[in-house]
């Protein structure tokens, strides 16, 4: 505010004849350096501290990520994940790098000038402040509804978000199926009503909006100041000085209180996506024991049991009562309908989720009372959608065993069936998945193989793992299973009956209940729900063949 006080008694010392007005100029230079150095400083401190908690809420967030219990994510897509870690927290850099130090040099400046008027003539500051008064009314009138609309707004952005990300992941169905527009219509519908809403949003405020920024324009205020002023000087009520203070600190006002209102919408929207961030960040974890306990290998009985295991997504039972039993050194197969609970079910032994009725042991202790660092130990799992991650294939193979040598990653491999395969690659084990590494979905499956071999987990779970294969791939990923579940004991989920023919026993599950179990004759024996099963793999496998045949 200082040149303008120079400006003020600068054309006080002129009217009063003195033209030793030097001094008053070295002083606002001054403070005009001093204002460039506090800018640059505040813009710089702000900035770092919206890196730092940039980072820190990504951080947390990924940990809390990987602490939620898979459910959470099935009732969830993508898109809204990736919305709150990367969109919220992108968004709340207008909030911590911009909107404290811009609202704080549009706040300051007029209450200081205000503070500054009405020390010079109270009268004339009332009526500077008219204007203003009567915009703020206006726009308090205009955005009456934002405190339900906002909240309207950031719901629509979630949906849209998470359209476009469906949109993307589906974009191989979307050019192969139907006319253009058709596919993609849920995108189009959501992009659509996003932009209806916000239109009306628009037109319902945009009127008001304009009188409010109009009637709090400099140009309104300077108009008011002059005519009243120049009335008041001329009837010899104001002194020329005072006049020329409020036509430079004025306007100063009124462009401080604009300022302010662009930066409402920003800071709501900041306010409404920090909200949602601290909604996850608060979201229920799988709990951790205060006193974890270390289960023992060498305990007598069973190395897994499910005693009594419900589970449900909502109101859709998942599992219903199950109870399991899997010994040390043995391969127990999980087979039935689609949508009876195999996958629920494997996918409570690495405690991704837990029950909400009965218990699952390892060694004779609930997962629930282990560290999970320290089931993970024990348990390794392949799961049919081969998770391959952006880094080279030897940091992928080796994600369970970081300080692994080439050796045993080669080794690993090997036994996998892959290591002739990545030998090919350009860079062989060095070469990056989605850069110069292009592998099919079979392989993929085999590094992960290789990847639950080098781990060497005494428990090991695998999700129909040849689900996806073709017969060459069902090969080999069935000769490197049979590599990685020797001497372990093994649950496997099969999606295809004649691959688990030989396991010690076979659980058949329907409607989240198991309802057989035993070996593979005496299931058909039973002539039940395994031998029909059984009849249509049969049927289908020698379908397939004649129609290869035939051509």
């Amino acid at each position: 505010m200082a040149p303008l006080v120079a400006v003020v008694e600068i054309s006080r010392r002129l009217l009063r004849g003195d033209t030793d007005v030097w001094p008053v100029i070295v002083v606002a230079l001054m403070a005009l350096v001093v204002k460039q150095f506090g800018t640059f400083g505040a813009g710089l401190l702000a900035h770092l501290a919206d890196i730092r908690v940039s980072f820190g809420i990504r951080r947390e967030l990924l940990g809390k990520l990987r602490r939620l219990p898979l459910g959470w994510f099935t009732d969830r897509n993508s898109g809204t994940v990736k919305k709150v870690v990367e969109d919220d927290v992108a968004a709340l850099h207008q909030l911590i790098a911009h909107s404290v130090v811009e609202v704080t040099a549009a706040a300051v400046p007029p209450v200081v000038a205000i503070g500054y008027l009405f020390v010079v003539d109270w009268r004339m500051a009332l009526v500077s402040l008219l204007p203003l008064v009567v915009g703020m009314i206006v726009y308090q009138r205009a955005m009456a509804g934002a405190g339900t609309k906002y909240p309207v707004f950031m719901e629509w952005l979630t949906r849209l978000s998470a359209a476009a990300v469906e949109f993307v992941n589906g974009i191989g169905v979307v050019k192969a199926f139907g006319p253009p527009g058709v596919a993609s219509r849920r995108f189009q519908e959501v992009s659509r009503n996003f932009a209806r809403f916000f239109l009306d949003w628009a037109r319902s405020t945009s009127r008001a909006s304009v009188i409010a920024e109009i009637l709090v324009s400099p140009a309104s205020v300077l108009v008011v100041l002059t005519t009243v002023g120049g009335v008041l000087t001329a009837a010899g009520h104001l002194p020329l000085a005072s006049f020329i203070s409020f036509l430079v600190f004025g306007t100063v006002t009124t462009t401080g209180l604009m300022t302010l209102m662009t930066s409402v919408h920003p800071l709501v929207t900041s306010l409404a996506v920090a909200r949602d961030i601290r909604s996850l960040l608060s979201a229920p974890e799988l709990p951790v024991a205060t006193h974890p306990v270390v289960p023992d290998a060498d305990a007598p009985g069973p190395v897994i049991r499910m005693r009594g295991v419900r589970f449900a997504y909502g109101e859709t039972v998942a599992l219903d009562g199950v109870d399991l039993e899997l010994e040390r050194g043995t391969v127990t197969a999980l087979v039935g309908p689609s949508g009876s609970g195999k996958s629920t079910l494997a996918k409570l032994l690495p405690r991704f989720d837990d029950p909400q009725q009965g218990s699952v042991e390892l060694h004779g202790a609930d997962l629930r009372t282990i560290d999970p660092s320290e089931l993970y130990r024990h348990v390794a799992f392949v799961f049919q959608d081969a998770a391959m991650l952006r880094m080279s294939i030897r940091d992928n193979i080796r994600l369970g065993r970081p300080d692994a040598d080439d050796a045993a990653v080669r080794a690993a491999a090997g036994k996998a069936q892959i290591l002739n395969r990545l030998d090919e690659l350009p860079r062989g084990l060095e070469s990056v998945i989605g850069e110069d590494a292009e592998l099919s979905g079979g392989e993929c499956q085999r590094v992960c193989i290789a990847r639950a071999i080098l781990a060497d987990r005494p428990v090991l779970v695998l999700d129909e793992a040849t689900a996806s294969a073709d017969p060459e791939n069902e090969a080999r990923i069935q000769d490197a299973l049979s590599e990685v579940a020797r001497d372990r004991t093994v649950l496997v989920i099969a999606h295809r009956l004649s691959t688990i023919r030989n396991a010690d026993r076979i659980l058949v599950l329907d409607a989240g209940r198991v309802v057989e179990q035993g070996r593979h004759d005496e299931l058909l024996a039973l002539q039940g729900l395994y031998a029909r099963m059984w009849q249509h793999d049969q049927h289908a496998r020698t379908s397939a063949v004649t129609k290869v045949e035939a051509r």
